[in-house]
């Protein structure tokens, strides 16, 4: 049985804006990529929610990688999945201590 994934507002706006810088600087191919990328990452998700990594600070924090541009941090709850953050790889690492 599949959870359900809910995004945090704050992981829909990183997202929008991950979407936005992709297909300013590569195009829209690039972004409809990385959207259907990650449609069927999150497929795979609802389907076996610990597929992925617990992150290396917080064990009930886990880490999938989207692209070399993109990893999103989901939490797991008994009937939903909680999509957190959308994380641009490009940033400072300090950065997302603070965030999770």
């Amino acid at each position: 049985m599949n959870l359900p994934i809910i995004w945090a507002p704050s992981a829909r706006d990183e997202y929008a804006v991950l979407l936005e810088y992709v297909e300013r600087n590569f195009g829209l191919d690039a972004a409809l990529e990385l959207l259907d990328t990650t449609e069927k990452l999150l497929e795979g998700i609802a389907a076996f929610p610990g597929m992925f990594p617990a992150s290396d600070k917080r064990k009930d924090i886990r880490k999938a990688v989207v692209s070399k541009q993109a990893s999103l941090f989901y939490r797991i709850s008994q009937d939903q999945i909680q999509i957190l953050h959308v994380w641009d790889n490009r940033q400072d690492p300090d950065k997302l201590e603070f965030l999770l």
